[in-house]
């Protein structure tokens, strides 16, 4: 679990971190990260104390979005150009699986949530699950990058720097892109459709540019294999990049307490299968 194998306060990667003595749940690296966290994690520890364990990622950071809005009024610093309450949820967009996802963490965070302190509806608590759009390495909230657009042929990018977010090249009409371009179009606007909730109209899913050449056969001298053939050789494909993922855990699991971390070897297998599982989307997994 990444909960225990990454610092709470700056999220690095590191052996033998310290446990907190009294919610035994979170991790740092030392006394300098548990006490600068602290502002954030005393609230989080007696909730966590009190329910006897921690309650998943999503419950916790809706949570902590309401004890930042409590403390901030919804504002963190200057440089936020917008709060949480302004931003738009999809609640009414979820699908009957969704829905039912939604319901069981509300009645979780309600579980979670201090009873001596505010208290919100169910409608507000909803709206803050609503407005998440969840990535697997890590889960945050980040108003500012709300605020930038989509588009399959980003002008900036993100860079997520130990909990502190920018964009590159901060140009006023700067967009990103909110999947990974290597997909084809139909594929990135099932993939947006279905996290985001609306449906790409960009040059490149519209004219579907370069389709063609992310599925393209192998032309020799003029001659092309039958579309049969393609079809056989693409589905066998994404069977091998299972196998590619089977054949990584496998290995990974014999490493386990053989390899230390820095061994090359052990490196080198984690880097192929976080490649490998993230075209799969299989990105809990990856990270």
């Amino acid at each position: 679990s990444l909960s225990t194998a990454v610092c709470h306060n700056c999220f690095r990667h590191q052996a033998n971190l310290h446990r907190c003595a009294q919610c035994k749940f979170a991790h740092y690296c030392d006394r300098t990260c548990q006490t600068a966290c602290w502002s954030e994690h005393k609230k989080e520890c007696a909730a966590v104390r009190n329910r006897g364990s921690a309650p998943s990622e999503n419950v916790r950071l809706a949570a902590r979005m309401l004890w930042r809005i409590q403390k901030d009024t919804g504002i963190v610093s200057d440089s936020q150009l917008t709060s949480v309450d302004e931003l738009l949820d999809h609640v009414t967009d979820l699908t009957d699986e969704d829905r039912v996802e939604l319901q069981i963490d509300v009645h979780n965070f309600m579980d979670y949530w201090p009873k001596s302190a505010r208290q919100h509806p169910v409608e507000y608590v909803s709206h803050i699950f609503g407005i998440r759009g969840l990535q697997a390495v890590g889960v945050g909230l980040f108003p500012n990058l709300c605020l930038v657009n989509h588009d399959c042929w980003p002008n900036c990018t993100v860079i997520l720097n130990h909990g502190n977010q920018s964009a590159l090249n901060p140009a006023l009409h700067s967009k990103r892109s909110y999947v990974d371009f290597l997909n084809v179009s139909t594929e990135r606007q099932r993939i947006l459709k279905k996290q985001y909730h609306f449906n790409c109209t960009c040059q490149h899913c519209s004219q579907h540019i370069k389709d063609d050449l992310m599925m393209a056969a192998k032309d020799v001298d003029g001659n092309k294999p039958s579309a049969q053939l393609i079809k056989e050789v693409t589905a066998s494909s994404e069977e091998y990049l299972d196998k590619v993922a089977r054949l990584c855990r496998e290995c990974l699991a014999t490493q386990e307490t053989v390899l230390a971390d820095t061994h090359l070897f052990k490196l080198s297998l984690q880097s192929t299968a976080s490649e490998v599982l993230s075209y799969t989307h299989a990105f809990a997994e990856a990270a």
